[in-house]
C-alpha cells in the first residue's frame, strides 16, 4: 500500500473509534507503514494523519482535535509534545490563530496554535515519496536575506508560530555558514529571538530601504509578550544586540528617539559585509514612479510661474544641487529643498512635478496621503514616520535624491486644531501627524514637493518651512492657445484664439475637452467642430461651477 493508502485507513478506524485502545489495536499494521514512512511514533502519526485529513479546509485547532478523537479538550493538552516533535521534523507548522480579533486589540491571551501540514509534505505523501525538508544549502547573500524575508512576511501575516519561524532560521543558518551574516554571529553569544530581531533590522535595511524601525513593527512577528521584553531592554539599553554596539537608538538632532532603532554602522560592516547595500536597496513598491517610466508632457504656463519653474528645475539638477547642498552646509544652513506648488485644480501642478522630476534625472516618491491616515490609533503616525524614514535611506543610498510627494496635501497641512484637556481622539492624531511633518521639514535631507489648491488653510508653521513657494493660476489667454493646439493639434489657429479668448479654462479642462473630441472621432469618425468645441467648453464650465463630473476626469493636476 502507498503511504496516502495507510493514513486513509487510520482515518476511517479513527472515526469508527476514536482514539481507544481497540483502535491502536485494529490500526496496527497501517500505524506501523506510516510511522515507518514519517519516523515518528504511532500517536504522532495519527495526529499527522488526521491534520492531512483535514488539509483542505486551512489550519486546524485543537478544539476540532478533540471532536473528532471523541475526548475532552483537557485530553488534547497532552499531544502537544507530539506536534512539537511534528513541527521539528517540519512535518507540520504552527499556525498563529487570533479567532477574528481585531489588530488593535492586544492579541496576547488569543495567541493559541492551529496547525496546518505544508504544501511540498502533502506533495510528497501524494506521490508516496520520502519527504525530505529544503534545506535551502549554499545561497548567495541575496537568496539568503530574500528567503528570510518571506519567512519574516509569514509570520507577520500569522502563518508562522514563532516556534516555527526559529525552526526555519535554525535549519537556514546551519546550511550557510558562508554567509558573512552567519559568520559574524559566531563573535556574539546572541539568542533565538535576538537573532531574529537582527534579521528584521537587515531585512528591513535590504529589501525597504528602511534605516530605522519602531519597536511596535516587532511585535507582529515576535508576538506581543516576547516584543514587550525586548522593548524593555531596548529602552534601558540592556539588551545584548545595544550592550554589543549592533543596534542603537536614531537620533535627532542630537537627542536619542528610545521609540526608534536602527543598525548601527559596526553591524553593517560585519554582518553585511557580502551585501552591496548601495545596489540591492533598490527603490520598489507601488509608490516609487521611476524617471524612465515618465513621459515627456509639453506643458505652459504664465511667464511669471514659467520663470519660477524653470529656475527651480534649474537648481534641481544634480550638478547644482550638489554645490547648493555643500555651500550651505558649510554655512550652518539647512540643507533640505521642501517646496509647495498651491494653485486651482487642473493648472498643472502635479504634472509640474512629474516633469521636474524627468528633466533632474530624479524618481519620485509619491505618497498616499489616504493610505497614510489609518483608521487606528497610533498607527498613522507610525506611517508618516515611516515614510520619512524609508526616504531617508534612499536619500543616504548615495543615488540621486528622489523627490518626496505630497500631492493633494491640504488634509494633513491645515491649521492645527485647538484640543480641550483631554486631548485625544482624530484632533490629536492629526495634530501628531502634522508635528511630525514639521519636524521631518526641519530636518529634510533631500527634496520635498508639497501640491495643494487651498494655501488660505496653510498652517504658518509649515508656511515658513516650505523654501520655495509657487502659485499656480489658470493660464492666461496666450497660453491657453498654445494649450488648445497642443492638445488638439487639427484646431485652427482662429478657432483656437477664440475658445482661449473666451472661455476661463484650466490646462486639465482643455485636456478633459480634447480626450472627449478623441472619443468622437474613435465612435463617429468626424472631427468637432467650432459649435462642438463651444458646447463642450460650456459642459466642463458647467461640471466646475456644480461640481458634477461629466464624461472622463482630467489626468494629473
Amino acid at each position: 500500500m502507498k503511504p496516502i493508502e495507510h493514513f486513509e485507513k487510520i482515518i476511517t478506524l479513527l472515526s469508527k473509534d476514536g482514539l481507544c485502545k481497540n483502535f491502536f489495536l485494529e490500526a496496527k499494521e497501517h500505524l506501523d507503514a506510516a510511522s515507518a514512512y514519517l519516523q515518528v511514533s504511532h500517536i504522532q502519526a495519527v495526529l499527522f494523519a488526521w491534520l492531512l485529513d483535514n488539509f483542505v479546509d486551512g489550519p486546524v485547532s485543537i478544539k476540532k482535535l478533540a471532536e473528532d478523537f471523541k475526548c475532552r479538550n483537557l485530553e488534547v493538552l497532552k499531544y502537544l509534545e507530539d506536534f512539537e516533535v511534528l513541527k521539528n521534523k517540519r512535518l507540520v507548522r504552527a499556525d498563529k490563530h487570533y479567532a477574528n480579533v481585531p489588530k488593535f486589540i492586544s492579541r496576547a491571551k488569543y495567541n493559541f496554535p492551529k496547525f496546518s501540514i505544508p504544501m511540498d509534505v502533502i506533495t510528497a505523501v501524494q506521490k508516496g515519496e520520502e519527504y525530505k525538508p529544503k534545506n535551502h544549502c549554499n545561497l548567495s547573500p541575496q537568496d539568503f536575506f530574500d528567503f528570510v524575508a518571506d519567512l519574516l512576511a509569514a509570520a507577520e501575516e500569522d502563518e508562522l508560530d514563532l516556534d516555527s519561524l526559529i525552526i526555519e532560521v535554525k535549519s537556514l543558518l546551519e546550511n550557510n555558514k558562508q554567509i558573512c551574516f552567519v559568520k559574524s554571529l559566531d563573535g556574539y553569544d546572541l539568542r533565538e529571538g535576538s537573532i531574529i530581531v537582527m534579521l528584521i533590522f537587515c531585512c528591513a535595511l535590504i529589501h525597504n530601504n528602511k534605516e530605522t524601525m519602531h519597536l511596535g513593527d516587532l511585535r507582529e512577528i515576535l508576538g506581543r509578550m516576547e516584543a514587550v521584553q525586548i522593548e524593555r531592554r531596548f529602552k534601558s539599553g540592556e539588551h545584548k544586540l545595544m550592550v554589543n554596539g549592533l543596534i542603537e537608538f536614531d537620533c535627532k538632532l542630537g537627542m536619542a528617539d528610545t521609540e526608534f532603532y536602527r543598525l548601527s554602522q559596526k553591524a553593517k560592516d560585519e554582518f553585511l559585509a557580502d551585501i552591496d547595500i548601495k545596489e540591492k536597496t533598490k527603490r520598489k513598491g507601488k509608490e516609487i514612479i521611476h524617471v524612465e517610466n515618465i513621459n515627456i508632457k509639453q506643458l505652459y504656463y504664465n511667464k511669471k510661474i514659467e520663470d519660477c519653474i524653470i529656475e527651480l528645475t534649474g537648481l534641481l539638477k544634480e550638478d547644482n544641487y550638489k554645490n547648493i547642498k555643500k555651500r550651505l552646509s558649510e554655512s550652518g544652513m539647512r540643507t533640505g529643498f521642501p517646496c509647495i506648488f498651491s494653485g486651482p485644480p487642473g493648472t498643472g501642478k502635479t504634472e509640474t512635478v512629474f516633469q521636474i522630476a524627468k528633466e533632474t534625472g530624479r524618481d519620485i516618491v509619491l505618497v498616499d496621503i489616504a493610505e497614510s491616515k489609518s483608521m487606528w490609533f497610533g498607527e498613522s503616525e507610525k506611517r508618516i514616520k515611516a515614510v520619512f524614514d524609508r526616504y531617508r535611506g534612499m536619500v543616504k543610498s548615495g543615488d540621486l535624491a528622489p523627490i518626496l510627494l505630497f500631492n493633494e496635501a491640504d488634509a494633513i497641512l491645515g491649521k492645527r486644531q485647538e484640543l480641550p484637556q483631554a486631548r485625544s481622539g482624530p484632533g490629536q492624531t492629526e495634530n501628531s501627524i502634522q508635528n511630525i511633518i514639521l519636524q521631518e521639514m526641519e530636518n529634510l535631507d533631500g527634496i520635498l514637493i508639497a501640491t495643494t489648491n487651498l494655501t488660505i488653510n496653510l498652517d504658518k508653521a509649515f508656511e515658513r518651512r516650505f523654501l520655495y513657494k509657487i502659485e499656480f493660476e489658470k493660464p492666461d489667454t496666450v497660453s491657453k492657445k498654445k494649450i488648445w493646439k497642443n492638445m488638439i493639434p487639427d484646431i485652427s489657429e482662429e478657432d483656437a484664439a477664440h475658445l482661449a479668448a473666451k472661455f476661463d479654462l484650466s490646462g486639465g479642462q482643455i485636456e478633459n475637452i480634447s480626450r472627449k473630441c478623441t472619443i468622437d472621432f474613435i465612435l463617429n469618425g468626424m472631427k468637432p467642430s467650432l459649435e462642438r468645441f463651444i458646447k463642450l467648453c460650456q459642459e466642463e464650465q458647467l461640471n466646475k461651477e456644480t461640481a458634477f463630473k461629466i464624461g472622463f476626469g482630467a489626468d494629473r493636476d
